[in-house]
């Protein structure tokens, strides 16, 4: 078990990008790219691997990668979610 959970551990993920956060009752609709890095943080992969993953699964260029990923990070940091 995780010494250190965040809410991040707490979401709920289907397949189709749906996300049910339990502590606000709140649910929101993600991109097929965004589900995959959102299972990649809540199974411990760092910020480097994820974007790795992506770059590897997606043909993008490395900077918008990069780019989109950190705008990614700052929405779930202002959920609370990391």
């Amino acid at each position: 078990m995780d010494p250190n959970p965040t809410r991040l551990d707490d979401l709920m993920l289907n397949d189709r990008g749906f996300v049910f956060d339990p502590n606000t009752g709140e649910s929101y609709q993600l991109s097929t790219t965004g589900l995959a890095c959102l299972r990649s943080l809540q199974h411990g992969t760092t910020a480097a691997g994820v974007l790795a993953g992506i770059l590897e699964a997606q043909e993008v260029d490395p900077l918008t990668a990069r780019w989109d990923l950190d705008a990614f990070f700052w929405e779930i940091k202002q959920l609370g979610w990391l």
